[in-house]
């Protein structure tokens, strides 16, 4: 029993670190590709030039706006990148990458800029559909004083950006997360009025509306838990599932045979892309 105990905790520990860990892009590319043999998983993870598509890599409409700009700073070498972008494409990003520095880092502020106000944008919106008090004074402050403006969308956002962003990855837990926010401020406006009412009635009213909120948080924090249950209870499987799968792959090229086919074709590979280099 104490055994059992602790694999199940060992699994949640593991779990949680998994779930901590940023996904590994080289095991997503794989895992729905032909298995290519031990040599192929040592490999995994280097991506070529020019092949596949990166949050780096530059668009043809930004390359064109940065040779057009580089053009004005060296006119000379933007010749000879222009020639080179018809003859050796991926030569040429290589190579526009070490000259248009500065135009490059322009285009990254540019992008960095452009997400920024694209998120707040979001961010606003889902305000004013969620919280829409706090989302009109924001809009009035916005017009009467920016310097103010810009402390209180910080503290908002400190407040409500994590439930938003939330929201777009797990609108269930999302809304739990915004019910509960709405129920605090209830409850902490009922605490503040007890404290200052001196009326009997009032207060003993005011009380049984306090019990109300907070059963009704009770529930709440009951139903975040049981989804952080059922989460937790998912990673612990597909743990168990990828050590079963790990399992295998090491008892399969444990094998003699399975050890002999890989080399020889390892080998092949090794030749045939030496020979194609040279070609």
């Amino acid at each position: 029993m104490e055994k059992s105990r602790g694999i199940i905790l060992a699994l949640a520990i593991a779990a949680a670190i998994l779930a901590a860990a940023p996904p590994c892009p080289a095991a997503e590319k794989n895992n729905n590709k032909d298995d290519q043999g031990i040599f192929a998983e040592d490999e995994r993870g280097e991506e070529r030039p020019g092949r596949g598509r990166g949050r780096d890599e530059l668009t043809e409409d930004e390359i064109n706006r940065i040779m057009v700009d580089f053009k004005k700073r060296n006119p000379e070498k933007a010749k000879e990148l222009s020639d080179l972008r018809k003859k050796d494409p991926e030569k040429f990003r290589e190579e526009l990458r070490k000259h248009a520095t500065e135009e490059l880092e322009k285009l990254i502020d540019e992008r960095s800029q452009k997400w920024r106000q694209e998120r707040q944008a979001a961010f606003l919106e889902w305000l004013e559909k969620n919280f829409h008090d706090e989302s009109r004074e924001l809009a009035r402050l916005k017009v009467a004083d920016p310097n103010v403006y810009n402390k209180k969308y910080d503290l908002v956002s400190r407040k409500y950006y994590r439930i938003f962003e939330v929201s777009r990855r797990n609108p269930e837990l999302a809304e739990v997360l915004l019910e509960d926010v709405k129920l605090q401020k209830r409850q902490d406006e009922l605490v503040a009025k007890i404290k200052t009412t001196k009326n009997q009635e009032q207060n003993k009213k005011l009380t049984s509306d306090l019990e109300e909120v907070v059963a009704l948080r009770y529930d709440v924090i009951l139903r975040r838990r049981q989804m952080a249950y059922e989460w937790l209870l998912k990673r612990i499987e597909d743990l168990r599932n990828q050590l079963r799968d790990s399992h295998n792959e090491i008892i399969k090229y444990q094998d003699p045979k399975t050890k002999e086919e890989n080399i020889k074709q390892r080998t092949k590979d090794l030749l045939e892309e030496k020979k194609r280099f040279w070609d």
